[in-house]
């Protein structure tokens, strides 16, 4: 990316070199030329196979170095401005931006959030604790992309600095330009000696050395160029600029208009080439070269191609220890599989986030899942495949440790215990867990070992009585590395589920429902609630978000609940306390905020009920491509928690949902659950 003069004056230079350097080196290299298409072919294929199940249910958390290259003061930029780069990413790519409300209405509607999230690297490639910086002096007065292929800053030997392993870290490069370039990123089939982005310190981040460099202070620089890293293409598809070439290029992504040229400076909307209108070109997208206080999106079917490459490329960076904390001294020898996106394998796992969403467990329908990492719900009564990721705190050359890997399977409920129902002994109204199966596993220091079950779950139809709920069930995995108790635990299990969980880390359960919504964006789930213990005792329900910035669920619909079952019977009638919600006519209750709870009369040992769950989008705007969480917990009486399940509302391109009427109180004129949706278009909008 070049400086303002030559971007908006000259227009000679583009804002990124990758297609400088990517050219020259497929000009040169018939075996990068090889390695691009057969990748591009394998990105394709994964497409085609999974595109259509959208974004991700799980988070990637990617590790960053950051590798500083100075030669005066000023090009040694201070921590704080690589953090607000790395601030910058994670708003970005998570769709957390504050100016994401800029996109125009039209392209909203294709805006997405792509699951990805960066953090600096707190484990080094030497195993060593490390701040996730790197700084070297260096006698290079100043670097050069666009006039010529310059990687000194990538090696040691040329006074700059190696890149740590790129299948466990996205190094990055921050140095001074002196031939206009801003940054560019490598696209994924370049040699491993070179991989990462190269920014210029005046583009990186948001202050400091950034701050009054308009128009790129945003860091959208390095924003840009991961996506290429992750395999995005220039959002016109870098078609010749000629008469004859103009419009005849592709970015590979359906969604994004088909565009002529690179667009500069901060164009009014629409901007019309290639025959595009009414709309015209996706300019805010962050893959086009418009200033960077003009870009604020990427799009579904950017964010399934990112997907896709961290998918079909070496998946080991999905696994990385890179943001696993070394400790006092080099960690001995430790099996642990990862509770959620931000477990390190302490003891017991501070994370806020509940204890049910393990990433290192998922479910496929077919027996893919070393190539897509990614969870689907199991389809009851036929054949599906288990995957479980165990990993080893130890450091390279710690020493490998062994265990027994142990899988089990349970009706998934809001009160699950320990060991009943995992162990098979409740057995009414139908099987209510069981052990899957067992596997040996020996991992090396920093190693990772997939394992790999079968399993057909029960026939839904033996669980009738749960209503939509019948076919869902959860997971539990043990690594057991003692055949005596506490059989290797570092806190010995006891009922509760919950903490046994959270205090050992070669516990993980996965308790998720997947729901897609449709056209009109309104879906229904079920969660299972009761008791396995042999007490009756009062029964308490939370409803939460996710605390992250940006919008949660509740900002986009609303969410509705009703008690079926004859256990839930004094639910219905109006026997329900606590805050957070308005009970309707019908006796269902509406949601009104995160942290919402419920206590319900106290339920008998055994007894069961369903919670139906219901959101409907509010219409004021689209949703775009994104995947809502919502954690319904169970708690006891003293509010220690038993269990739960996490909702994943996936929408996709274009979904608006009917509008909400505040003053009525209805959707579109008719009542609170409308027989019927459409989509409309909401005042003010």
């Amino acid at each position: 990316m070049a400086k303002k003069d030559e971007h908006q004056d000259n227009k000679r230079h583009p804002r990124c070199a990758t297609m400088y350097i990517h050219r020259r080196i497929a000009a040169l290299d018939p075996e990068y030329r090889r390695k691009c298409r057969e990748l591009e072919l394998e990105t394709r294929r994964f497409i085609a196979r999974y595109g259509a199940q959208g974004l991700r249910t799980g988070v990637v958390r990617i590790p960053v170095v950051v590798h500083v290259v100075w030669n005066t003061a000023a090009q040694n930029i201070s921590d704080a401005q690589i953090q607000s780069q790395l601030d910058v990413l994670n708003a970005d790519f998570r769709r957390n931006n504050a100016d994401a409300n800029k996109v125009p209405m039209v392209f909203a509607a294709v805006a997405a959030d792509a699951r990805i999230e960066f953090a600096l690297a707190v484990r080094d490639p030497n195993c060593a604790v490390t701040t996730g910086i790197t700084r070297t002096n260096t006698a290079i007065t100043g670097f050069t992309a666009i006039t010529a292929s310059d990687e000194r800053m990538k090696s040691t030997a040329t006074g700059g600095h190696d890149p740590w392993d790129v299948t466990k870290y996205l190094n990055m490069w921050v140095v001074n330009y002196t031939d206009g370039t801003l940054g560019y990123g490598t696209f994924p089939s370049l040699p491993a000696s070179i991989q990462g982005l190269v920014c210029d310190y005046r583009a990186f981040g948001t202050v400091g050395a950034a701050a009054g460099n308009a128009p790129y202070n945003l860091g959208r620089t390095a924003t840009h160029e991961v996506g290429h890293w992750l395999n995005l293409l220039h959002i016109w598809g870098d078609d010749d600029s000629s008469p004859s070439g103009i419009c005849s290029g592709s970015d590979e992504c359906a969604d994004t208009p088909n565009q002529g040229i690179e667009n500069f400076g901060k164009p009014a909307f629409p901007h019309i080439s290639c025959s595009n209108g009414p709309n015209g070109d996706i300019f805010m997208d962050y893959m086009d070269y418009v200033d960077d206080d003009s870009m604020f999106m990427f799009t579904q079917d950017q964010a399934t191609r990112m997907n896709a490459t961290l998918s079909v490329s070496p998946p080991s960076i999905l696994a990385s220890d890179g943001l696993v904390p070394v400790g006092g001294g080099a960690p001995m020898p430790d099996l642990w599989m990862q509770d959620n996106a931000d477990d390190t394998g302490v003891e017991p796992d501070p994370s806020p986030n509940p204890m049910w969403i393990s990433d290192d467990i998922w479910v496929r329908n077919a027996p893919d899942g070393l190539t897509n990492q990614d969870h689907q719900n199991p389809n009851g009564g036929q054949a599906n495949f288990v995957y479980i990721r165990v990993r080893n705190r130890a450091c390279s050359g710690g020493g490998a440790q062994s265990g027994t890997l142990k899988l089990y399977w349970a009706k998934a409920s809001g009160a699950l215990s320990w060991p009943a129902p995992w162990d098979g002994s409740v057995t009414s109204p139908a099987l209510m867990g069981g052990l899957i199966g067992t596997q040996s596993v020996s991992v090396s220091g920093r190693g990772i070992q997939i394992a790999e079950f079968s399993w057909a779950p029960p026939d839904p139809s033996d669980y009738a009585a749960f209503g939509a709920d019948k076919a869902h069930f959860c997971l539990l995995a043990r690594i057991e590395t003692s055949a005596t108790p506490p059989f290797g635990m570092t806190s010995p299990e006891t009922s509760s589920l919950y903490a046994n969980v959270q205090n050992n880390n070669n516990i993980i359960w996965k308790n998720i429902t997947v729901v897609d919504t449709d056209g009109d964006g309104m879906r229904f789930a079920d969660l299972l609630i009761g008791r396995f213990d042999r007490e009756t005792e009062e029964t308490r329900l939370i409803f939460e978000t996710p605390k992250r910035p940006g919008a949660s669920l509740f900002d986009w619909g609303h969410i509705f609940i009703e008690f079926r079952g004859e256990s839930l019977n004094p639910w219905v009638k109006g026997e329900v306390k606590g805050e957070g919600f308005q009970r309707l006519p019908d006796g269902r209750l509406f949601i009104t905020h995160s942290g919402a709870q419920l206590i319900g009369p106290p339920l008998k040992a055994g007894a069961f009920g369903t919670l139906r769950v219901q959101f409907v989008p509010d219409g004021r705007a689209p949703m775009g491509a994104r995947v809502f969480e919502l954690d319904v917990a169970q708690l006891d009486a003293k509010g220690k928690r038993l269990g739960g399940q996490r909702f994943l509302l996936k929408t996709t391109s274009g979904q608006r949902g009917p509008c909400w009427d505040d003053q009525l109180g209805t959707f579109d004129g008719v009542d609170w659950f409308p027989k019927y949706q459409r989509d409309c278009g909401c005042n003010g909008l």
